[in-house]
């Protein structure tokens, strides 16, 4: 069994559609399959997009995909009882560089913490988040409610796109490329004050498919306008017939609340997992 590199993007969009069955046991794989296969129709020429299957019936029994997005790993298949393909699959990439492992489901977890250690290498953090799901219809019914003085719309990457790096807590090299590419790509949403057009609040949709990058300016916190910037995101992907889905860290009671509160359910748990590089001095840089 060897991994196969797609390049046509419309064996992505087959590929994709596989996760349709059963629905939305495997949204998780749908929606990250969606997302690059809009950025292929965005920018087909993309060097540092590599979206592998495997060859044969493999390939097209159990949805299996590998994608390398500069530095970040997504990987899943529609077996969620045997990870041996999805491990094999995994061994084959070259780890050198460093990944991280975005968004896999607790399910496929065994595969990558298998090449972890066949390969011996070393960890960053390895984390677990909680999946929260809402369903299109449900999302059509959010109200945006932007409390007086506020207003909300789509993120420039121009003006907002080094604010939010700066301020991200999970800031590393090559990010700032990442946060324009997400604003640009993806659908997204800030809170502004008015007279000012200060930016002090946002939320992103990752390439996975879930919100992210949810954070409030410290000075503006306490005033409901993490929740305005989750329905009006929220919103804007019902309305563009998407469900909607969150990651949000088991500790993080406060965020849990927001998204229990707006009517979210938790459906699943899922893991980030980054691994050093094994090469000396390497660092993504912004610019590419």
């Amino acid at each position: 069994m060897s991994l196969v590199q797609i390049t046509q993007v419309q064996a992505v969009r087959k590929l994709r559609d596989v996760y349709l069955k059963d629905w939305p046991q495997h949204c998780v794989g749908f929606y990250c399959l969606d997302n690059f296969y809009n950025w292929m129709n965005l920018d087909g020429n993309n060097k540092h997009l590599k979206i592998y299957t495997v060859s044969g019936e493999d390939g097209a029994n159990s949805g299996l995909y590998v994608i390398v997005d500069r530095y970040q790993l997504f990987c899943g298949s529609l077996n969620t009882t045997d990870c041996t393909k999805l491990t094999n699959a995994l061994e084959q990439l070259d780890w050198s560089l460093g990944f991280k492992v975005s968004s896999f489901r607790e399910c496929h977890r065994p595969s990558v913490l298998s090449v972890v250690q066949s390969k011996g290498l070393q960890c960053e953090y390895d984390s677990l988040t909680l999946l929260y799901y809402m369903p299109c219809d449900i999302a059509k019914q959010l109200e945006i409610g932007c409390p007086q003085g506020f207003y909300v719309k789509p993120l420039s990457s121009a003006s907002d796109a080094e604010v939010i790096d700066t301020l991200w807590p999970n800031r590393h090299d090559g990010s700032l490329f990442l946060i324009r590419r997400l604003i640009d790509w993806n659908t997204n949403m800030g809170v502004y004050v008015e007279g000012t057009n200060e930016l002090v609040a946002w939320c992103l949709r990752l390439q996975g498919g879930f919100l992210g990058a949810l954070q409030v300016k410290d000075n503006y916190q306490r005033l409901g306008l993490g929740s305005v910037v989750t329905r009006a995101t929220s919103l804007r992907l019902a309305e563009q017939g998407n469900d909607v889905m969150a990651l949000v860290n088991e500790e993080n009671r406060p965020s849990r609340g927001m998204f229990e509160k707006l009517g979210f359910t938790v459906t699943d748990r899922c893991y980030w997992l980054r691994t050093y590089p094994t090469v000396e001095n390497f660092a993504w840089p912004d610019g590419e």
